[in-house]
């Protein structure tokens, strides 16, 4: 009996050994299967998770703890919103762009028909950022996908997200009465008796990156409320032009310090930009603003990034 009481914790630690390791070797199967699903859409993630995307910040004075807390908190909050899908899901959007995109020989279909019944037969946020960015892929091809198209689809869809992406495509290309459009209809939410939703249609109006959405917005750097001021300011400097500026000059000595912070930083952003700027949707803030694709967890992607 002595040898064996010897050899037991020898014994427990070989088998709790066993086990971690049997762990490891599941986990990192399960891994390389996501990494495969995932395909390229994993590789992206993974530069994105080491990059840590921060947000690029002006040479302003730093932000007070308490501003830092609340941005934080903010951010966090619409973060949220948007539960990161699984490698499968991403591979599955990647398959079903190409599908949309790619016109068969014996489908009969434009590209407006094609488009309506992708997002009829797929109902969800997942399938309207597939098919907004196949609105971008379109861009330069008015051949596929003309002015006329888009304004069709912006009357029959419901989405907001599509129909703003469709409204901004149709700036871009020069003609900015769909974006107007929905930035009226956008800003109905700036009146309601709510400050969380007046917030809400600022967020919305700030993502349509034209100036009829700072001429929306302005108003409410006035508002009662210190976090609809803070997203007034976000939304002119996200589609403002050297024009706002005098009506943001004023917040410069507003009470509350992160007002003034921010306030500070849009008047330097808002000086950069002639009083033409932001008239018409530039390319590079349409590609900002698309409705975000299925991505797999930042988890997985730096798995996938250092086993490659």
């Amino acid at each position: 009996m002595g040898p064996l009481r010897a050899s037991l914790p020898a014994l427990l630690v070989a088998a709790l050994l066993g086990g971690v390791a049997g762990a490891a070797a599941v986990m990192l199967a399960g891994d390389r299967r996501a990494c495969a699903d995932a395909g390229p859409l994993a590789s992206v993630a993974a530069a994105g998770a080491a990059a840590g995307r921060e947000p690029a910040m002006s040479a302003s004075p730093a932000l007070p703890a308490s501003g830092l807390r609340a941005g934080g908190d903010r951010l966090r909050a619409r973060l949220q919103a948007q539960a990161p899908a699984n490698a499968g899901d991403a591979a599955d959007a990647d398959q079903q762009l190409k599908e949309l995109l790619s016109m068969a020989w014996n489908d009969r279909r434009d590209m407006r028909d094609r488009i309506d019944d992708f997002l009829a037969g797929h109902p969800g946020s997942g399938a309207v950022a597939v098919a907004s960015r196949g609105v971008y892929d379109l861009l330069d091809r008015p051949d596929l996908l003309s002015d006329a198209d888009l304004g069709a689809l912006y009357l029959e869809q419901q989405d907001p997200a599509f129909r703003r992406v469709l409204a901004q495509a149709a700036s871009l290309r020069g003609d900015s009465s769909l974006v107007e459009l929905h930035v009226a209809e956008t800003a109905a939410g700036l009146h309601a008796a709510d400050a969380v939703q007046r917030q809400q249609a600022l967020v919305e109006l700030a993502r349509t990156r034209h100036v009829a959405a700072a001429d929306r917005a302005a108003p409410l750097l006035r508002d009662q409320d210190t976090g609809v001021v803070l997203d007034a300011l976000l939304a002119l400097r996200a589609s403002g032009n050297q024009r706002h500026v005098r009506m943001v000059e004023p917040l410069l000595s507003h009470p509350q310090e992160p007002v003034r912070w921010l306030a500070r930083d849009v008047v330097e952003d808002l000086r950069t930009r002639s009083d033409q700027a932001r008239t018409r949707v530039a390319r590079a803030e349409l590609a900002q603003e698309l409705p975000p694709l299925p991505a797999v967890d930042a988890g997985t992607a730096a798995r996938c990034a250092g086993a490659g």
